[in-house]
């Protein structure tokens, strides 16, 4: 589990057990059918989710299995560090189209600074090899791309360079989750020299200028669709981008229902909640303040970003970013606000001529 300030993870069991996720699939299926609403994505996330016994995956999906063919549509998908894979598990994951996500932290030389086995061992060589692994197996459908987290000290040229190698080019980088208030990315540095210059922001708009020259639609990296997108005019959105509500809990290996995990960051218990899987139905979150709170954001957005031109695109800023403890409900502006606001408007300022020629009338434009 993230480890960051919340310990979370020292006090419940190592692993969800069968009857927590099958209680968890009974309360999604009797939520859905109360708001009418059929549709829902369920992500078997972590820790490592493939340190679940084999036979506990038959189990949970046998019962999505039978939920999808009582009307739900449910759709699955698993986010993995990809260091150990049953191979028995691929068929089932396969048959039941769960899709795979692979967790990598770039180039070897920079995952294995921060991704490592218990012996201290990078762990690059050995996700690579099971990702060739599980295409040679015959199941590169069920990889649905590689998610990393943006490093500044990363060439931006490497990084793009080794994406563009990868057995399945799509690739989503994060923000990093970490900071807030508390921690904010010009720690130890003076806040307004780092506005001018936010190594973050810098950085995401110089992957975002050679992926734009590259000019190649095969090397998907979502984030820069997607932003391209919504200044296109589409209503995409997500947890990186407008940030108009954050519709999702987690559930623990206790059954705890909890936050989403950008509330692990700050504080110790920032996730946790009195709700269970064994004694609440999902409907009494919206009651909860913390959950009303996620699924209003567009009525919550900090003052100093209602006039901003990047308000649609950045939403308020990156969620955990907006985190001061004992400060609830979050008011202050994202810490990384400098970053994105960077980011955003160079990438807008990309963007003007082209949608400015998309606005002509059809004489002009084919002058």
């Amino acid at each position: 589990m993230f480890n960051l300030a919340d310990k979370t993870h020292l006090r419940v069991p190592g692993l969800l057990s069968v009857g927590a996720a099958l209680r968890t699939l009974d309360r999604i299926a009797a939520h859905a059918e109360a708001v009418r609403e059929p549709e829902f994505r369920l992500v078997l996330h972590g820790g490592e989710p493939t340190l679940w016994p084999l036979q506990n995956f038959e189990a949970l999906l046998s019962r999505v299995r039978q939920l999808r063919t009582a009307g739900l549509d449910l759709r699955l998908s698993m986010q993995t560090n990809a260091y150990k894979i049953d191979p028995a598990l691929l068929p089932l994951l396969a048959e039941h189209k769960v899709s795979v996500g692979i967790s990598i932290d770039g180039p070897a030389i920079y995952n294995d600074r921060f991704r490592i086995d218990h012996s201290g061992r990078g762990s690059y060589d050995r996700v690579m090899a099971n990702t060739r692994a599980i295409i040679a197996a015959g199941y590169r459908s069920l990889i649905g791309g590689f998610l990393t987290v943006a490093q500044p000290e990363m060439d931006p040229a490497m990084f793009l360079e080794w994406a563009g190698q990868l057995p399945v080019p799509r690739v989503d980088v994060l923000w990093p989750i970490e900071f807030h208030h508390g921690n904010p990315p010009w720690r130890g540095l003076d806040a307004g020299s780092y506005a001018n210059s936010p190594r973050y922001g810098k950085w995401f708009a110089h992957l975002f200028d050679l992926w734009w020259q590259r000019d190649d639609p095969t090397l998907h990296i979502r984030l820069f669709f997607q932003i391209v997108e919504r200044m296109l005019g589409s209503g995409v959105h997500s947890d990186a981008i407008v940030n108009d509500e954050a519709p999702m809990f987690v559930v623990n290996t206790d059954g705890g229902i909890e936050y989403p995990d950008y509330f692990r960051a700050y504080a110790d218990s920032g996730s946790r909640t009195c709700f269970n899987v064994f004694h609440h139905d999902l409907r009494e979150l919206t009651d909860d303040p913390g959950f009303a709170y996620c699924l209003s954001l567009k009525d919550r957005l900090p003052e100093g970003c209602r006039s901003c031109p990047q308000v649609d695109v950045c939403g308020g800023g990156f969620l955990p970013g907006r985190m001061m403890r004992g400060e609830w409900p979050p008011t202050r502006e994202s810490v990384l606000c400098a970053d994105q606001k960077y980011f955003f408007s160079h990438i807008q300022s990309i963007l003007a001529p082209h949608l400015a020629r998309l606005s002509m009338p059809a004489a002009a434009r084919n002058c």
